[in-house]
């Protein structure tokens, strides 16, 4: 593995995506527009918004050589992502996600397989030195326990993991203290907390004095409880098309901002604009910027 600035440790898919004026009664045929087929994945497409912004990425992930593991691995070879922590193993599968965003007011709703996914455990990660390869680690809750392994190996060698969960699995209440950067949507934190308030979220959840936690609350912004204070920052105002990848691009774009040093509220603020710039095309890829994109859109928003 070459040195990168984030590692990802999770999934990557291969999305169908496709418009829908409504969503229809049950047993009932209705049209579709705009079908289109991407990558997608909550760690494959923060990766690509690592590469997108103009930073460097590897995605380590068990995979197998059928047509539809080979086009997640093309499509994230083609946005210049490392993928030799890939290992090649017969019947291992991504996810492959159906995925239909209603016209106005750009929701979606997702139906996917994960039937045949594999996670490879820390031990067979192909290359061992890692840990000194590695600027941030992001991971999401598929792995399972491999995930803690990961956490905690990067966190014994001075790394910073950033975490995107949204399934209250056993290991992920064991993988959260170890993350330095936890960022979950109000409607995971709420259920895994048992809180009602957002600040009873931030309270709980926040483990440690150098931790991190950020709620995103869709339209209404993110908020924040980090060592340097808290933060509410209201969602950037765009014209919306399809909501699908914009947490994942948050996740892209907080992370690399992590091994850009920036501070969180910089952090939160770079990440918010390249999540509102992806809700403005159709698909969870087709709308991470690039840097200039991303850096005129926060120039015209002081």
């Amino acid at each position: 593995m070459q040195n990168v600035d984030v590692l990802g440790f999770g999934t990557a898919t291969l999305d169908y995506v496709a418009n829908v004026e409504t969503w229809p009664a049950e047993g009932i045929k209705g049209p579709i527009t705009g079908l289109s087929v991407h990558g997608g994945g909550l760690v494959g497409t923060a990766l690509v918004t690592v590469t997108r912004l103009g930073g460097t990425a590897s995605f380590v992930a068990k995979l197998g050589r059928s047509d539809i593991a080979s086009s997640v691995v093309d499509g994230l070879e083609k946005e210049g992502i490392d993928t030799s922590m890939i290992l090649r193993e017969e019947g291992a599968e991504p996810i492959v996600a159906f995925v239909f965003s209603t016209l106005g007011s750009g929701e979606r709703t997702i139906f996917h397989s994960r039937d045949s996914i594999k996670f490879p455990q820390l031990h067979e990660f192909p290359d061992q030195d890692w840990p000194a390869k590695t600027g941030c680690l992001f991971l999401d809750h598929y792995p399972g326990d491999p995930s803690i392994d990961a956490a905690r190996t990067a966190r014994e060698n001075g790394i910073p993991v950033v975490v995107d969960f949204e399934r209250d699995w056993p290991h992920v209440h064991e993988c959260l203290p170890l993350a330095t950067h936890v960022i979950l949507s109000e409607a995971f934190a709420g259920p895994l907390t048992g809180e009602k308030s957002v600040s009873g979220m931030l309270k709980s959840l926040r483990t440690s004095a150098d931790q991190t936690i950020i709620i995103t609350r869709g339209h209404s912004g993110c908020v924040a409880s980090s060592p340097g204070g808290e933060i509410d920052f209201p969602a950037f105002t765009v014209d919306v098309v399809d909501t699908t990848g914009c947490g994942d691009v948050f996740h892209g774009a907080y992370a690399l901002a992590v091994t850009r040093k920036m501070d969180a509220s910089t952090a939160v603020r770079f990440a918010s604009g390249a999540a509102a710039l992806c809700a403005t095309r159709l698909g969870g890829r087709d709308g991470i910027p690039t840097t200039a994109e991303l850096e005129s859109f926060l120039d015209a928003r002081p």
